[in-house]
C-alpha cells in the first residue's frame, strides 16, 4: 500500500524538524500601523522634518518588534487541512513513485540512508510553501551557524 498523506505529513514534520525549517511570521500590516503612526506623530511635533524622523522612528520600532518572529515549518504542515494535505501528497508522488516506499516508515528509513531522496523531499516541501501556502522561509543554515 503506497504512502497515505498522513504518513506523508508525518514523516515531512520529521524532517522539517531534523532541518529546522522555520517560515517568517507575516507582521506586514502592524509594522506598516508602526511607521505610519510614527510618520503622523512626528508630523505632529516637528513639521515636514518630523515626519521623516517619526517615520524613521515607526519603522526601526516595528523592524525590532517583528525580529525573531517566527513558526516551525512541523507546524504549518501539521495543521494543513484536508485539500492541502492531499495537494501536497499529489506534489510528492512522482518522488514517492520513483522510490517505491510502502509506508512512512519505510520512506523515513530511507531519508535516512539516501542524501538524494533526502534532498528531493527538502526541496519540495520548501517549493510547496513559497508557491502553495506563500510562506517565506527562513535560512535554517544561517540559524543554526548561530545555534552552533
Amino acid at each position: 500500500m503506497p504512502v497515505t498523506p498522513e504518513e506523508l505529513i508525518r514523516v515531512l514534520a520529521l524532517l522539517a524538524e531534523e532541518e529546522k525549517l522555520r517560515v517568517a511570521v507575516k507582521e506586514t500590516l502592524k509594522g506598516g500601523a508602526m511607521a505610519g503612526t510614527g510618520a503622523v506623530i512626528g508630523g505632529f511635533l516637528g513639521g515636514p522634518v518630523g515626519i521623516a524622523v517619526g517615520g524613521f522612528a515607526g519603522t526601526m520600532t516595528a523592524r525590532w518588534y517583528g525580529k525573531g518572529k517566527c513558526r516551525e515549518v512541523s507546524d504549518i504542515i501539521t495543521q494543513l487541512d484536508k485539500e492541502k494535505r492531499d495537494e501536497l501528497h499529489r506534489e510528492y508522488l512522482p518522488i514517492l513513485n520513483d522510490y517505491e516506499q510502502e509506508n512512512g516508515t519505510s520512506l523515513n528509513h530511507k531519508l535516512t540512508m539516501d542524501g538524494e531522496l533526502r534532498e528531493r523531499m527538502l526541496t519540495t516541501l520548501k517549493l510547496f510553501l513559497q508557491n502553495n501556502l506563500k510562506e517565506t522561509l527562513l535560512d535554517s543554515h544561517l540559524e543554526r551557524g548561530k545555534a552552533d
